[in-house]
């Protein structure tokens, strides 16, 4: 199965400071408690975190031709803000959650863009920016030879798979485990 439908879960507003970061520290007190609980999450995270590991190279080489030439930068502030299912990913690979700055207008570019591109390793970035292709790039994978293409379309589809496994797992350990998603 492919995919989850992440508005199954709780809303995370990032214009609401306090809320959005009251359910941040309640997603982490979840995970940090609850491990054993959560050991099937861990496992999928590990796998999610694979898939990421596996398709960045490729992602990084095609964005470094592309993007420094873009007259456009799609990278904004408001795209860079995570979904639930973003911090819930984050911490069932382990990882640390990206320190967020709400005070950055959301029509700015995104506050963890550097001279070089994101600052962040793909794996902390928001789902919607490891999938997000503008034209030029995806004409340019299109063009690549037929073995390239292919490790892409397997690639993105395999990204898609273990964060839906991970993100189902989560909700399926929760509810087995009595316990309350923070919102």
């Amino acid at each position: 199965m492919v995919g989850f439908d992440t508005s199954t879960l709780p809303y995370l507003d990032f214009r609401d400071a306090q809320g959005f970061f009251t359910c941040i520290e309640g997603l982490k007190k979840l995970f940090w408690e609850n491990k054993e609980q959560l050991a099937q999450v861990f496992l999928r995270g590990s796998e999610y975190r694979a898939a990421f590991e596996n398709m960045d190279p490729f992602i990084q080489s095609y964005t470094a031709e592309i993007c420094p030439y873009c007259g456009s930068v799609c990278c904004a502030n408001r795209h860079g803000m995570p979904e639930y299912a973003d911090i819930v990913g984050m911490l069932a690979m382990g990882l640390e959650i990206p320190e967020y700055d709400l005070g950055v207008e959301q029509g700015a570019m995104c506050q963890f863009m550097g001279e070089e591109g994101c600052v962040l390793p793909r794996a902390r970035r928001p789902y919607r920016c490891t999938w997000y292709f503008c034209d030029p790039l995806l004409l340019k994978i299109d063009m690549a030879p037929m073995q390239e293409y292919r490790f892409f379309i397997n690639g993105v589809q395999e990204l898609s798979r273990a964060r839906g496994e991970m993100l189902r797992t989560f909700v399926e350990a929760c509810r087995a485990a009595g316990l309350k998603l923070p919102t």
